[in-house]
């Protein structure tokens, strides 16, 4: 059973390690996450969805087909649609996108208005999405309304 609590906790250090916004996809699957958690501005979150950037952001297509840990700035000649450029429109200047899990996908992206992200903030994110991915093991079997339950629940 997935303990609320214990997420909730892993969650709120993920935000406190940085002054940074994200966005998780926990187990992915055909590429829609099976959880999304967001921090990004809402405008820039209505923007993209709009938009369809889903379908032509780098950072996406990356996590899809790596895993470990990759800064926006490795992706910029892959961003043939001005995602990143968009993005710092919204204040989304700089960023790292995290990719775990073989069988089942996760992935974080991470995002700064003012600096590059550290490489010990982006290891600090990959093991907190670990453990979000480990606890989370088996979500893909929930009912859509357990899944509405904890999506709820875990509303940042």
């Amino acid at each position: 059973m997935i303990d609320v609590h214990e997420m909730r906790q892993s969650l709120q250090r993920l935000g406190e390690v940085s002054d940074w916004k994200f966005a998780l996809g926990l187990h992915i699957r055909f590429a829609n996450p099976t959880l999304l958690y967001q921090t990004y501005p809402q405008e820039w979150m209505n923007f993209y969805t709009a938009n369809g950037l889903v379908f032509v952001d780098p950072t996406v297509k990356w996590a899809m087909t790596h895993t470990g840990i990759c800064d926006w700035s490795e992706l910029a000649d892959q961003d043939e649609s001005n995602v990143f450029g968009q993005a710092a429109e919204f204040g989304l200047r700089f960023g790292k996108a995290i990719a775990i899990g073989e069988t089942s996908r996760s992935a974080g992206f991470f995002t700064h208005p003012s600096r590059k992200i550290e490489d010990a903030e982006a290891e600090e994110a990959r093991a907190l999405l670990e453990e979000l991915h480990e606890m989370t093991k088996g979500v893909e079997s929930l009912s859509e309304g357990e899944l509405e339950r904890l999506r709820s629940e875990l509303r940042f």
